[in-house]
């Protein structure tokens, strides 16, 4: 139930963003589609609270800590978080390859900004605007992808100034990632392999957009996962009071 809501709610992203950019939301035949986008919502939030329900049945079933995952005496109600660590080898390269698919798709929207004929459908051709604004946008979702495998994803770095130092509380990555990385991923997918069957052609600006969005987005997903369990906290506990006179 949880995996179909999730699943039913991941165009979510490109309502949230159409709805950022024009202030509303329409279907394909350009009417108001709020009704629909509540829905995706609504969906997405009932999917992540069955996730939450079922993985507390779980682990209460299996007797041990609802909030850690371990067993533990009640009285350890303190919580312990891991020293921050690097993801492990394959998932970092995995990470960087997710960064990396970005390049074909930008290099063919700079080549139509530069005027060669072909590249964008219908003879469009972007601004160097526009081009910036999309190396832009690629940059700060690269690095929400190397957050999650680095050190300074888990600790604020020095150039954080007043933060450095302190802890990176879990929500501040997780919630973006997993509100865009299931939309990216199959949206990406999916398209990829629309591709293949059609005239749509995967040799083509559309096709390098669906590598870059299927890449980045499954990267994603293996990357908020390590970090989930990298940076997971423990219960510890809590010292015996002092006896009293």
């Amino acid at each position: 139930m949880a995996a179909l809501s999730l699943i039913s709610s991941c165009w979510v992203l490109l309502s949230i963003i159409e709805l950022a950019l024009t202030g509303t939301v329409r279907d394909r035949d350009g009417n108001s589609d709020w009704l629909a986008f509540g829905e995706r919502l609504a969906l997405a939030v009932v999917g992540a609270l069955f996730l939450a329900t079922a993985l507390s049945w779980q682990r209460r079933g299996a007797g041990v800590c609802a909030r850690c995952g371990s067993a533990h005496s009640a009285r350890s109600s303190a919580r312990w978080y891991p020293t921050p660590s690097a993801a492990p080898p394959r998932v970092r390269r995995i990470a960087y390859a997710g960064c990396g698919v970005f390049g074909p798709y930008l290099f063919l929207h700079a080549l139509g900004a530069a005027g060669v004929a072909g590249i964008e459908p219908n003879g469009f051709r972007p601004t160097w605007q526009a081009v910036a604004g999309g190396v832009i946008g690629i940059g700060l979702a690269v690095f929400l992808l190397l957050g999650l495998v680095q050190t300074w994803g888990m600790v604020f770095p020095r150039w954080t100034l007043w933060l450095s130092g302190r802890r990176v509380p879990r929500f501040l990555p997780l919630a973006p990632v997993w509100l865009i990385a299931p939309t990216l991923a199959l949206y990406g997918t999916g398209s990829l392999v629309y591709a293949f069957f059609t005239e749509y052609g995967v040799l083509s600006l559309g096709g390098a957009a669906s590598v870059a969005f299927a890449g980045y987005g499954w990267a994603l997903a293996i990357a908020a996962v390590s970090y989930q369990v990298r940076t997971r906290p423990s219960c510890v506990r809590l010292a015996d009071p002092a006896p009293t006179a």
